[in-house]
């Protein structure tokens, strides 16, 4: 019997961010406090169609949850919606309620919600 994927962790609108830093993107993702993270190793999958990469990111406590720190140079993301999703140690992928997108030399941008390929 195969069991069931973890559903899709919500990502906090209000204490997340996406920005440029020089020629490095950095995203913060806050996480509910539920949502059950402990691994020492924890990586942010970036998916865009047929293109992927994973990139290391840490892991810190905060009042609200935990929060998500990850850096990636901005040559390694093509202009579009990369779909974000998170791995603990070697735990399946779990979708972020969090895309990111980007375009050209304009600023970045975290898109939140869902959408029909992330439910």
């Amino acid at each position: 019997m195969r069991s069931m994927p973890a559903p899709p962790l919500a990502v906090d609108s209000l204490l997340s961010f996406a920005r440029l830093d020089g020629d490095t993107v950095r995203l913060v993702l806050a996480l509910p406090d539920d949502a059950g993270l402990d691994a020492p190793r924890l990586f942010l999958r970036f998916q865009k169609g047929e293109t992927g990469f994973r990139a290391p990111a840490s892991l810190e406590r905060s009042p609200e949850g935990f929060r998500v720190n990850v850096s990636v140079p901005r040559e390694q993301l093509t202009d579009g919606v990369w779909r974000l999703r998170l791995r603990e140690g070697g735990s399946p992928l779990r979708n972020l309620h969090a895309r990111l997108l980007l375009h050209g030399d304009q600023p970045v941008a975290l898109l939140f919600g869902k959408t029909p390929n992330i439910t």
